[in-house]
């Protein structure tokens, strides 16, 4: 394996970040679950535990998870070696919050061995075994498809991997990293079937879709995925519900009207606000605080934040004035001063918020630029038209909307860190700095990965926040609440979401 410079993603032409959107596939893996039926009394028989979002499940191969639908099938389907609880990143200032999964334990073995040993007679959900050969096969195969956007430069420190026995994995690192174990976690890491998956080529969505996950695939379409308890599965997640399918729904008003039928018995980030402000109404004049339909409200703190990064590719983005005037015309509308958000150890205050910026345009033509947005996101066209507005309110230039487009100037993305880490936030400009910025961005990546202290290591991640805000590459946006709703009789555990607020549907049980 080939030592990835510090800081920077391995290059490969597999796709663009944000790319994925395009690469939607109509095929389906197995037989899709037949429709309910009429039994002999006339009645239909009753439907699968309904979940319902507008994410759409993009890939399900994990080593190409960009987006936020595809997490849903990744986080279920397949497993980590470590993983950890939503939000939590330390348990103490450099005491790290991930927790074992597929892994049994893992430790510094040395400064720059990281040593993990297999939980016994684990296995995939056709029944073949997981050995430590299979976690080697999956993160190599990993770094090797790089594809841009997704988790992988989490191992830029990694040299090679070892197996000395069926369970045991030893990473070799080019440098001490304490954030190593993070790594670990993300959906990069996830480990596949050596014998089913190849190592060069991204597995298509109509092919066999095998994890160790506490769901196994039962079938697959672009618009359907429909799961069933693995019962074999050894982690700590394992699955309350005998199966569920997961819907993706063309828009709110779809969802709306579902939960008006008591369709769905879980809705997750498919609403748009004017839906969520009717809910909100009806769950307040409430006494029991449910809406017209019998739904609970669960709010997950923060869980939403939107911001609008340059496309790398963009013949734009090296115009050092363009880019200051765009962060320029969206700091009023700006609630976020980091792409670091504040309740994540390591945050540095670092963009201006409110009033007017003393960015002017200094040059006469208008330049054409282009705004990618995903369509499936909850207002997002309502987001990209209001940025759209404020970038053409500035008399430099005009914005072209285009959706589910990987190829566009600027990209509105609404995110969620693969880690609830500050190293894991700042991932996409560490990943593309600007060219001038790479020395000082990579040798303070290396600092605060590298760093023994809280101090030390808080002083290198406000460098890198600190330069992005004079680079203005990545910039924060807002921040909100994100909002779930369970139908009547279903609970949602506390733990049942990803470390970075990703939806688990492990921990949901149904009356």
């Amino acid at each position: 394996m080939r030592e990835a410079p510090p800081g920077r993603r391995l290059r490969a032409a597999v796709g663009a970040a944000f790319g994925a959107l395009v690469l939607l596939v109509a095929g389906c893996t197995g037989d899709p679950a037949p429709a309910p039926s009429p039994t002999p009394g006339g009645s239909a028989t009753p439907r699968p535990f309904t979940v319902m979002t507008t994410d759409r499940i993009v890939t399900a191969d994990p080593a190409a998870v960009t987006d936020q639908g595809s997490m849903i099938l990744v986080l279920n389907v397949f497993q980590r070696l470590l993983s950890s609880d939503p939000g939590e990143a330390e348990v103490a200032p450099g005491v790290y919050a991930f927790k074992p999964d597929l892994a049994r334990d893992c430790e510094f073995s040395s400064p720059t061995t990281f040593t993990c040993t297999l939980n016994e007679n684990a296995k995939f959900s056709n029944g073949d075994p997981i050995t430590s050969a299979d976690v080697k096969f999956s993160i190599d195969r990993a770094i090797r498809l790089d594809v841009p956007g997704s988790s992988v430069s989490a191992f830029d420190s990694l040299r090679k991997i070892e197996t000395p026995d069926a369970l045991t994995v030893r990473f070799v690192l080019s440098r001490y990293d304490r954030q190593f174990g993070w790594a670990l976690a993300t959906p990069a890491a996830s480990i596949v079937d050596r014998r089913i998956y190849s190592p060069d080529e991204l597995q298509a969505n109509d092919a066999p879709i095998v994890g160790s996950g506490p769901f196994q695939v039962a079938s697959f379409t672009k618009n359907r995925l429909a799961l069933t308890r693995f019962d074999d599965y050894v982690g700590r997640t394992a699955a309350a519900l005998d199966g569920l399918q997961v819907l993706t729904e063309p828009d709110s008003a779809t969802i709306e009207e579902a939960m008006k039928q008591r369709k769905a018995d879980l809705v997750w980030r498919g609403l748009s606000s004017a839906a969520l402000a009717r809910l909100a109404s009806q769950l307040q004049s409430s006494p029991n605080k449910t809406t017209t339909a019998g739904y609970t409200e669960r709010v997950l703190p923060g869980a939403r934040v939107l911001q609008l990064r340059w496309n790398p590719t963009s013949r734009f983005r090296s115009d050092a004035d363009l880019r200051e005037v765009i962060s320029g015309a969206l700091q009023e509308d700006r609630t976020l001063d980091s792409v670091v958000p504040p309740q994540v150890p390591g945050h540095k205050a670092s963009f201006p918020l409110g009033g007017k910026s003393k960015a002017e345009v200094g040059w006469s033509k208008r330049i054409p630029l282009t705004l990618g947005y995903d369509s499936g996101v909850p207002d997002g066209a309502d987001l990209a038209n209001q940025i759209r507005n404020r970038l053409e309110n500035t008399g430099g230039m005009s914005v072209r909307l285009r959706p589910d487009d990987p190829d566009t100037d600027l990209l509105l993305e609404d995110r969620k860190a693969w880690t609830p880490t500050a190293i894991s936030w700042l991932q996409p400009y560490l990943d593309d700095p600007i060219r001038s910025s790479e020395s000082v961005v990579d040798k303070a990546a290396v600092q605060a990965r590298v760093a023994d202290t809280e101090a030390a290591r808080n002083a290198a991640l406000a460098t890198i926040q600190t330069q992005d805000a004079k680079d203005d590459v990545v910039l924060p946006l807002t921040q909100k609440d994100e909002d779930v709703f369970a139908g009547p009789g279903v609970k949602i555990a506390a733990t049942s979401f990803g470390p970075g607020w990703q939806l688990g549907l492990w921990g949901i049980t149904s009356a």
